[in-house]
């Protein structure tokens, strides 16, 4: 029986030691291999001072360290591992995040990420120097007194560990514990949809009702598939090409549904309270929003599918005139906006917009600019903000 009882211990001793060494030199796990930070070629790679530099890319301990010490010392970052084994702290503060030890200027990443940019950018085409955020970190830094950023305090007190509800009242809810990031990204699912060409088979988002998911990888989950009714704005400068994929393409089959992602969160039921310094007339609860034609308490939105006809639209919105109902990214950042108040995008519908601020002179310069060649009623009329907002049924922001 004794002999028995060691060989047993031996058996389990060499599948422990066997699995160690199987993630010691290359990950494998289901989808997690498909996803960029899993990647065998693009994925994970940490480079910091007593790292060991033969872990394979993409490789479970390129951030996740199992004992905090290797051959009897800490690689830098120093400190961990914090919540689920991280090498550093999951969450401090809006520009101390672990998901920025890499996505960020140099960062841990073995060559740096050069290609997580702002989405004026990336599926835009507004290249125009400081019109764009370089990196994640950079997108998330504007809480000073230029641009505006999602503030994730906020998404900590406000979203995670509490019971939300979508647009349509079906409450979801996070843990209280994890990333603020991964409210709408799962690190071991989301892939990399940019690189030299625009893949939208490839999608680095999850809904927050829906974290075990990715969100808009298949037609199902494409603007085109909810609202007939979408048309694509102009590529920056570009009158024949559209976002975002800088094609032909119109009608948001080649886009995901971010209204569907953004209104699990912003809706007619869930009241969040921000303390965003950079957010107008803040702290305060920011404006509840419906972008479907039924609602309970909120004036359904006259940019969503409630849409009626486009007051003096410009191309490509005219001809037809008709409604369109819009995507959020048509106008927003979804991390943070360099230039621009309430995440407003440097650039929309191809051209440059400028909105530092309320005035009428920016909100015109906006809508103007981007969408309308003039109002329905006296273009002079002062005090856009008044009638132009979410959920005021005047079709504003």
């Amino acid at each position: 029986m004794r002999h028995e009882n060691i060989k047993g211990r031996r058996s389990v001793f060499f599948l422990i030691l066997l699995s160690i060494t199987l993630c010691s030199t290359s990950p494998r796990a289901g989808t997690y291999l498909k996803s960029a930070h899993g990647n065998s070629t693009i994925g994970v790679n940490r480079t910091s001072a007593g790292f060991p530099t033969d872990y394979a890319t993409g490789n479970c301990a390129h951030c996740h360290e199992q004992h905090s010490s290797i051959q009897g010392a800490e690689p830098v970052p120093t400190g961990g591992p914090n919540n689920f084994l991280l090498f550093d702290e999951n969450y401090t503060s809006q520009t101390i995040n672990f998901c920025f030890d890499c996505h960020q200027a140099n960062g841990y990443q073995t060559g740096g990420i050069t290609i997580n940019k702002s989405y004026s950018y990336n599926f835009g085409g507004n290249t125009n120097s400081s019109s764009y955020d370089s990196n994640i970190k950079d997108a998330f830094s504007h809480i000073g007194t230029t641009g505006s950023s999602h503030y994730l305090p906020s998404f900590v007190s406000q979203v995670l560990g509490k019971t939300m509800y979508d647009a349509d009242g079906v409450a979801w809810s996070l843990p209280a514990n994890i990333n603020p990031c991964d409210a709408c990204h799962n690190p071991h699912l989301a892939q990399r949809n940019k690189n030299t060409t625009y893949d939208p088979t490839k999608s680095a988002i999850s809904r927050p009702s829906d974290h075990n998911n990715l969100w808009g990888d298949n037609t199902t989950e494409r603007m085109s598939a909810d609202f007939s009714d979408y048309q694509a704005p102009y590529w920056y400068g570009s009158n024949t090409s559209y976002e975002p994929a800088n094609d032909a393409t119109t009608t948001g089959s080649n886009l995901p549904n971010y209204v569907r992602l953004c209104t699990d969160c912003h809706n007619e039921y869930n009241t969040i309270y921000s303390e965003n310094p950079r957010l107008p007339g803040g702290p305060r609860n920011i404006r509840k929003i419906c972008w479907k034609t039924t609602y309970v308490s909120v004036v359904p939105d006259a940019h969503g599918a409630y849409a009626g006809s486009s007051a003096y639209p410009r191309d490509p919105y005219n001809p037809p005139y008709s409604p369109h109902t819009l995507c959020c990214t048509d106008c927003h950042e979804p991390h943070g906006s360099a230039t621009n108040i309430y995440l407003i995008r440097s650039s929309i519908n191809g051209v440059s917009i400028s909105v530092p601020d309320t005035t009428d002179t920016s909100w015109r310069n906006f809508c103007l600019n981007a969408c309308h060649t003039r109002p329905e009623h006296d273009p002079y009329k002062p005090g856009c903000s008044n009638c132009h907002y979410h959920g005021g049924g005047r079709g504003g922001f």
